[in-house]
């Protein structure tokens, strides 16, 4: 076990090089000490964003959910010492680790609605069978921590057993099929089983509880719709709306007036687009244009080029409809705002939780609405924006230290530039969570 753990984080290392430097966005380099692997991008901004992940992720409330594990843990204790504990757990067992489970997932925040199709399924539908198959995998977590043995290693079942278990305990989710289906790793491009953690194998199916346990319940369901062609773009859809958020949190400024998808003409009066979020202060003669994108959370490298695509798209918007409107098109601003050449602007990408470490030049920046949550509360709009301009990034030394992870392939070194965060580095404020409201 300790050996295939062990060749997992190596072969980490020598994907990050493979699929980095196909993708461009790592150095790949050989010198005395071996090959070495550098991203290609800002160790203070990756760094600021894991410590503002950290908001969530190192502020871990109170578990208070019901009903306790606590019969469990002593029912095993008293096992201490006997074999084959698994073919005799008591018929309460399974049911207790579900619930609780079930109910640690209802109140974990969501982004979408309860009512947003996922394709066959909804997120109300996707709640409690998430939290069922969390339940039964920490049972088999349990009973493998108590007497490692491989008939305990990882929850396994076949497909019709699987959909009998979640139809048991969710016998009125008309989404159980669609669920599996969503869940289960098919292998083709797309698909990983970070958000795809049933593995089939031979005629089962495995679900290793770390890949079910990383707390991000919402993010792990919507990789799996995502990686679905069928479903991805009635989910997009559903994720940009959220993009309004950021025209809640900069209306909470003082003397500033928001508007969102404000339409722009050509001079034939054809479309050109929207501007997502504009922000006008009356005070200073200044605004901010927010072109918003709202892609799901990243978890792997994969994930964070979608982001950074997803970046990428909406400079080449801004970029777009800054032309036509220098060429003469209208955007339809309120009646009783300054026109559009009559204001100093600011243009944004704003992303949900996601930071651009690339080191790019572009005159388009890039920021998430976490940071500016953390900025918040501001006197106006130049105090934001030059908050956000002169933030105080991580730095190193001081809070983290760039670090080298080494390993051997076939004799051959390789190392891999990894970013160690001190404890010395400042922390945000641990009520500014998800739990609690904000991004």
């Amino acid at each position: 076990m300790e050996e295939a753990v062990d060749l997992a984080l190596d072969w980490e290392v020598v994907e990050i090089g493979l699929q980095g430097g196909r993708a461009g966005r790592v150095r790949v380099f050989e010198d005395a000490h071996g090959i070495g692997i550098e991203p290609l991008s800002s160790a203070s901004i990756e760094t600021l964003d894991a410590i503002l992940e950290g908001i969530d992720t190192q502020n871990i409330e109170k578990d208070d959910t019901t009903p306790s594990l606590e019969p469990a843990f002593e029912w095993f204790a008293a096992q201490q010492g006997s074999r084959d504990v698994y073919r005799r757990l008591p018929s309460w067992m399974g049911g207790l680790y579900v619930k609780n489970m079930q109910n640690y997932a209802r109140k974990r925040p969501w982004d979408l609605p309860e009512d947003t199709d996922l394709g066959g399924f909804t997120v109300r539908e996707a709640r409690p069978l998430i939290g069922t198959l969390r339940g039964m995998s920490l049972l088999q977590l349990s009973l493998f921590r108590g007497e490692p043995h491989p008939n305990t290693a990882y929850l396994s079942m076949t497909p019709e057993t699987l959909s009998k278990f979640l139809r048991k305990y969710n016998p009125r989710n008309g989404g159980v099929g669609a669920f599996i289906k969503a869940l289960t790793y098919s292998g083709l491009p797309g698909s990983s089983p970070y958000s795809t953690p049933i593995i089939p194998w031979g005629d089962l199916l495995i679900m290793p509880f770390p890949l079910l346990a990383e707390g991000a319940e919402e993010r792990l369901v919507l990789r799996a719709a995502a990686s679905n062609p069928a479903t991805s773009g009635l989910l997009g859809k559903s994720l940009g709306t959220l993009g309004r958020r950021w025209g809640d949190r900069l209306g909470s400024i003082p003397n500033i007036k928001v508007v969102q998808e404000v339409k722009v003409f050509d001079p034939g009066r054809r479309k050109v687009g929207d501007l997502d979020i504009v922000a006008l202060c009356r005070n200073s003669g200044k605004g901010l244009i927010v072109e918003a994108k709202w892609p799901i959370d990243a978890r792997n490298l994969s994930d964070a080029w979608k982001q950074e695509a997803a970046i990428d798209k909406g400079r080449k918007q801004i970029g777009r409809l800054k032309a036509a409107i220098a060429d003469g098109a209208t955007v339809k601003l309120p009646p009783d705002w300054p026109g559009i050449h009559e204001v100093e602007w600011t243009w944004i990408v704003g992303t949900a939780r996601y930071l651009d470490a690339r080191q790019v030049s572009d005159d388009v920046a890039a920021t998430s609405l976490r940071l500016v949550e953390q900025i918040l509360p501001v006197g106006d709009l130049n105090e934001l924006l030059t908050r956000l301009r002169d933030y105080p990034f991580p730095s190193e030394g001081k809070d983290f230290l760039l670090r080298w992870k080494k390993i051997k392939v076939n004799g051959q070194s390789i190392r891999c530039r990894m970013i160690e965060i001190m404890p010395s580095a400042s922390v945000p404020p641990a009520d500014r969570k998800r739990s609690t409201g904000w991004t």
